[in-house]
Parts: C-alpha cells; structure tokens; sequence
C-alpha cells in the first residue's frame, strides 16, 4: 500500500529542514504501519496536476493534498480540476490556514474523503491526515491476487 502526498508551491520563505523533517517522521509512522509514504513537493502547478495525473504510476491507494484552491492561478484551474476529476484514488486535503478552500470544491463529482485543517500548525494537520488515511486505508478491503 502507498500513500502520495503532494504539496503545492509556497508563498513566501519556507524551512525546508522543517519539511524535510516532518516529512521523515510521517513516512517512519507509515512504514510502522505496512505503508509506503512518497512526498512530492512541487514548485508550481503545472507540477502539481502532474503529480496528481501520475500518481497511480505511484501505486498510490491514497493521495494527501496540500493545496489551497485560492491560490491556483487562473490559468492552471482546468488542469487541476481535471486531474482531480481523473484520480482513481480517494485524497484527503491537508490546510494549515482555515481560510483555505479546498481543491475539492472544483470538481464536486470526485470530493476528498476528508479536509483537514489545523491553523497555524502544518505538522499537526499532517499527523491527523495521516492518521485518517492509515485508518482509511486499514479498513479497505483488498482484491486477491
């Protein structure tokens, strides 16, 4: 089993340290949980639909995103939408502002399976999506093969 998380470009100065060390932390709760975890930072849009279309490439059972509709350029709205109307997989969304709106909110056929928000605090949103998609996933019932 593999959970992608796919993160979109920041505004502003980021602590890559920080990400890079949380990022560590959820994919060790993972493996101790029989879970791939595969982190794909992105630095603009076009990357992030690319990611979204690709990530059954990624043998993904689940997608976590962290994107916040409202700050999607108008130009790269469509290709968003499209990938998240084309993903096979359940997403959570993942926000750290409650003033975030959700990428879901674009393609009301394919909702996420869950929004997490935890303003102020990104790790604690992570560390509550990952614990919804471990439970997700756990409870899944899978083909034989």
């Amino acid at each position: 089993m593999s959970i992608v998380v796919i993160t979109a470009p920041r505004h502003g100065p980021t602590n890559a340290t920080c990400a890079e060390n949380a990022m560590w932390r959820l994919w060790e709760r993972a493996q101790a949980s029989g879970v791939d975890l595969l982190w794909r930072p992105c630095s603009d849009f076009p990357e992030l639909t690319g990611h979204i279309g690709r990530s059954a490439s990624d043998h993904a059972d689940l997608v976590l995103i962290d994107v916040d509709a409202n700050d999607v350029p108008d130009g790269d709205v469509a290709q968003l939408r499209d990938a998240l109307a084309a993903l096979p997989v359940p997403y959570i969304e993942v926000h750290d502002d409650s003033d975030a709106s959700d990428a879901s909110e674009l393609v009301p056929g394919h909702p996420c399976l869950a929004s997490v928000v935890v303003p102020g605090n990104t790790m604690a949103s992570y560390d509550m999506a990952l614990a919804i998609g471990l439970r997700y996933l756990s409870n899944e019932p899978r083909l034989a093969a």
